[in-house]
């Protein structure tokens, strides 16, 4: 317990002590011969200027040297109680960071420990579904104010899969909430030694992705041929799948074939006398018939969760349970509720695909010509022997980290698509969210490339002018404490040169 804690203890009691002895009082019977008290005597001078005032000036003294002994201890306790104090709220915030980082799904995209991550989003120019890199957050301090990094939250960023979290920008969390989440963003920031560390092994992965571009390409071009082959099939495969549905129907409810409790799964009655063997609630019957109809199910329905389901189904007149699926059995009856309600959604992906196909095929279409222009363009390309004797005065290893450095810290803000995959990737430095760098834009806004240099290390600031004619934003990162002085000119030595 504290001493403020004790003091006010200390006070209450006395303060309860001082209104019972008041009630006390109140309740005492006088006696009928004490005179009242406007008839009574006062006290003598003598009195009053001796014993009754010795004692006030007693009381006053015993209160000051109360009030002098516990001040300077409380004087000195108090900034340990506040320093705590600051504490405990601090780790409380954590907590609720932690508790909206996990409610708001956060890790989904930058991972559960903030290390990056992917989120499935739309590539504006080809219509194609991808996955877009997010970035880690377990460092975004680093690059980032506090106040920076609070923007992107609240408003999030448009063309990307990032929302807008905070109420000013449509979002469902409050200010509060957004301090806690950036109070639990500043508590998993990764050591500094650790982001430098990381600087080899990311320049290491952008090299790779570059050597494997072609072939991811290609990789892009083939799966979208073939998602195109599987839309020009689904006529096919509604027609060899639309009347199932109501052939299980009559398979469960017709009298011939039916039980109640069959039945019941198309909430009607049975008003059969089928045979129930193992009495699992499908009849022998539909038991025996019911195998050939998984079968077509999985030789006409194309690849898809429900179809896997599927056939994994099976039915024995003789036996209750399934138990080849797991270590679990299955009621027959279950796993007809599973094939009725996989089928049905079979049955509406295919109808709904069939009625929208022209539709469809346009946009895969499209997005196949999308991702050949990108195979033959090869937008992503790096010439690293002409950039090493144009830059690097011949040196092709400085000028590989150059380009790793610049994918790895840049291109998701100045390359076109970057985020999206190689696929959708466009020139270096063709600009997305931040300006385009090419055809000497860097050098337009930076004569000077110590200027550049220092631009790149701090970043920007919002309102401060940067360059020629730049006016910050805080929008840009700075990487001073993320990457080494060698590794920012680099970086500034490429961008001068993007063609």
């Amino acid at each position: 317990m504290g001493l403020g804690a004790v003091t006010l203890l200390i006070v209450a009691v006395a303060v309860i002590g001082w209104l019972a002895f008041l009630l006390r009082n109140t309740r005492v019977r006088h006696r009928a011969d004490v005179p009242p008290p406007n008839l009574t005597p006062y006290l003598t001078d003598d009195d009053l200027e001796v014993k009754r005032l010795d004692r006030v000036l007693l009381s006053a003294l015993i209160a000051v040297a109360v009030i002098a002994i516990v001040m300077p201890i409380y004087y000195l306790n108090e900034g340990t109680r506040q320093a705590a104090a600051t504490e405990h709220y601090a780790d409380v915030a954590v907590e609720r960071g932690h508790e909206w980082f996990i409610e708001y799904q956060c890790g989904n995209c930058h991972g559960a420990d903030g290390g990056g991550g992917g989120a499935v989003f739309v590539e504006a120019r080809s219509g194609l579904s991808t996955t877009w890199a997010a970035p880690s957050i377990d460092d975004v301090l680093y690059r980032y104010t506090v106040d920076e990094a609070r923007y992107w939250i609240v408003y999030g960023r448009a063309g990307t899969p990032m929302p807008a979290w905070g109420a000013e920008g449509g979002g469902p969390l409050n200010t509060q909430q957004i301090d806690e989440l950036l109070a639990y963003l500043d508590s998993i920031q990764i050591p500094q030694s650790e982001v430098l560390a990381a600087v080899d092994k990311r320049v290491e992965i952008e090299l790779t992705r570059l050597e494997g571009a072609d072939t991811a390409v290609a990789a892009a071009v083939t799966g979208q041929e073939a998602a195109i082959a599987a839309l020009e099939a689904v006529p096919g495969q509604y027609e060899a799948i639309r009347d199932l549905p109501r052939r299980l129907e009559s398979l469960l409810s017709d009298p011939a074939t039916c039980t109640e409790r069959s039945a019941a799964l198309f909430s009607t009655s049975c008003d059969g006398t089928a045979t129930d063997v193992d009495r699992d609630g499908l009849s022998d019957a539909a038991e025996i018939n019911l195998p050939a109809l998984v079968g077509q199910i999985v030789a006409s329905a194309p690849v898809s969760d429900a179809r896997n389901a599927i056939e994994k189904l099976e039915f024995d007149p003789s036996l209750a349970f399934t138990t080849s699926s797991g270590a679990t059995p299955i009621p027959d009856l279950d796993s007809a509720q599973l094939l009725l309600t996989d089928l049905a959604t079979i049955e509406r992906d295919l109808r709904l695909t069939a009625g929208n196909l022209d539709l469809l095929l346009a946009a895969a279409q499209d997005g196949l010509t999308a991702v050949v222009a990108a195979r033959d363009a090869r937008r992503y390309a790096v010439d690293i022997p002409a950039l090493a004797a144009e830059t690097f005065g011949g040196d092709e290893a400085q000028a590989e980290r150059a380009v790793g450095l610049y994918n790895a810290y840049c291109a998701r803000c100045h390359t076109a698509g970057y985020s999206a995959g190689i696929a959708f990737t466009q020139e270096a430095g063709s600009g997305a969210m931040g300006p385009s760098l090419r055809e000497g834009r860097s050098v337009v806004q930076f004569p000077n490339i110590d200027d550049h240099y220092d631009f790149v290390v701090g970043g920007s600031t919002n309102g401060v002018q940067y360059g020629v004619n730049g006016v910050g934003r805080g929008w840009m990162p700075g990487f001073g404490a993320m990457l080494t002085e060698a590794d920012i000119m680099l970086i500034v030595q490429y961008e001068r040169t993007l063609p």
